[in-house]
């Protein structure tokens, strides 16, 4: 029997729906990142992938993944479950999926049993199954967070129902997956799950480890670090197409680019989870410009392709984008003025990147930016202990660098959105001064907008979580009050804070959501949103 995949990002909340005024995409961009390779293989006929599921239009491998919110979306899972009954299930989590990637992974066992390999990966894995040094690749220099997933199955505090979990850079290691799976069926294994670990060899290019049970004990097989050649990986438009759009670029199609430059951020802020110390710092850096440009190109074709009455745009991915380096701008800048393209993008960069790259943020400007998302978090960096991207603080106070990048981006064409952080050890007050700053700006500037609001949730973090030493066996935010308030935000938590700062108070809560809510309401007229919608 054929290999047949389906890959799905576990749910973070026990029920219910986003609200809509909270910045979200429906496309599970880092799904599609992570297991675009595997897609390119269905072109090769010597591999499983051309004759599985995934063979086919970029509609049809869209069609075998899903992005859920909730165990509201269940069904639509169950659904596909059935319908494509999967030899392989791919299960992506951050730290507050875990609880619905083991209902995920109990349901496909419950329907499918040993006919299916159930693997869970993700940013979860990757922080709590790590190597000590990542010089040291052997087995006994692999570190587990209490919340690593091997673990909680080995002491019976969650069921055992991953087969394998992976944790570090996925793409080489998911095509391997699947053809491993695919040459058990084909020697008719009657429990595929059986010794998978020992069909994967260590010199498959990336940094990961995989591991599983025997016993009662985990077992690990980290890879040699075999260098990963992201200039030969295709890009997730190709792979999987595009359908969204956001009104902030007029109603194009947005697809997702990366440059691949690495795994989270350049900076080290402490409350991150995509911080430095923790996913490393750049890679490949010298050929990254050259990367996302044939992203951009690769989105502009697809798009056409698939929806010729619309223009293109994209969301440049990148924590920070090409690392926020003058060089890689300007290169990637060249190569869009040498060979321009028809489309719109947008990127992340930090508060003074956009007041020291004033030429390069111009010259972007020119061949098509026109968003840019901020981490404004706070009004005070010191009151919560430093931030490591606010490097201009020596020269002059927070609030004043935001309001000179926001009046820069206006004169350019350029509109912001940003992101918001509490429960970083703020008071209050210090929120509602953050919100009505933000009131004030949008009605000198028209920006930041959207306004994304978080609360802190402690990550395992490689174990440099303060000694929080939470299991995260437990949904972030039980039913009730608190839950409907956190709908509106992106990512946030009752049971899983930093353990200096304790869990938020619910009047709080709703006074800051009450708050958000008188944000949305335009301050100039024709103010741009971020609305989302599908073709």
């Amino acid at each position: 029997m054929s290999l047949r995949v389906i890959a799905v990002s576990a749910p973070d909340w026990i029920k219910g729906a986003k609200d809509s005024r909270a910045l979200n995409s429906r496309d599970p961009a880092s799904l599609f990142n992570a297991c675009r390779y595997a897609a390119h293989r269905t072109f090769d006929p010597s591999s499983a992938w051309s004759s599985s599921n995934w063979a086919g239009t970029r509609a049809q491998r869209r069609a075998q993944t899903l992005l859920m919110y909730s165990l509201d979306d269940m069904p639509v899972f169950a659904e596909m479950l059935r319908r494509e009954r999967p030899n392989l299930l791919l299960l992506g989590a951050m730290t507050l999926c875990l609880p619905g990637a083991v209902v995920c992974a109990a349901l496909a066992k419950e329907i499918l049993g040993d006919q299916v390999v159930v693997v869970l990966g993700g940013r979860h894995a990757s922080e709590s199954m790590y190597l000590e040094k990542h010089s040291a690749r052997l087995p006994e220099h692999v570190r587990h967070h209490p919340s690593s997933p091997l673990r909680l199955m080995a002491t019976g505090r969650i069921a055992r129902v991953f087969d394998l979990v992976v944790a570090g850079d996925g793409e080489y290691l998911i095509a391997s997956l699947g053809e491993a799976v695919a040459a058990a069926e084909a020697e008719g294994s009657t429990d595929l799950t059986r010794s998978l670990l020992d069909r994967l060899d260590a010199r498959i290019p990336g940094g990961w480890i995989a591991g599983a049970l025997e016993e009662n004990t985990p077992r690990v097989l980290p890879s040699t670090g075999t260098r990963m050649d992201y200039g030969q990986m295709p890009s997730p438009s190709r792979m999987f197409g595009a359908i969204a759009g956001f009104d902030v670029f007029g109603g194009r199609v947005t697809a997702h680019a990366f440059s691949d430059t690495g795994r989270g951020c350049v900076y080290d802020c402490g409350f991150c989870s995509e911080r430095s110390s923790v996913t490393g710092g750049l890679r490949d850096p010298a050929s990254s410009s050259e990367r996302l440009h044939r992203q951009l190109v690769e989105a502009v074709t697809v798009i056409h392709e698939d929806h010729p009455a619309r223009g293109a745009s994209a969301f440049v991915e990148d924590s920070v984008m090409l690392g926020g380096s003058p060089r890689l701008v300007d290169q990637f800048v060249d190569r869009l003025e040498s060979e321009p393209l028809d489309i719109v993008f947008g990127a992340q960069l930090t508060i003074d990147q956009i007041l020291t790259r004033r030429t390069q943020l111009a010259r972007l400007a020119g061949v098509g930016l026109r968003y840019v998302f901020v981490g404004v978090e706070t009004l005070v960096p010191e009151a919560i202990g430093g931030m490591s991207k606010d490097l201009g603080r020596k020269q002059a106070p927070w609030l004043s660098r935001i309001h000179r990048a926001l009046e820069f981006l206006g004169e350019q064409g350029i509109h912001c959105g940003c992101a918001i952080l509490f429960g970083l050890g703020e008071t209050q007050e210090r929120r509602m001064e953050l919100l009505e700053a933000l009131r004030t700006m949008r009605g000198v500037y028209g920006m930041p907008s959207p306004v994304s609001a978080n609360w802190a949730v402690q990550h395992p973090l490689c174990g440099q979580d303060g000694g929080a030493g939470y299991e995260y066996i437990e949904w972030g935010t039980p039913e009730g009050p608190f839950l409907e308030c956190f709908h509106r935000f992106g990512e946030a938590s009752v049971r899983y804070p930093l353990p200096h700062v304790g869990p938020p108070r619910l009047e709080e809560v709703q006074e800051v959501t009450a708050r958000l809510d008188t944000l949305e309401v335009p301050m100039k007229p024709g103010l741009p949103t971020l609305t989302e919608h599908y073709s």
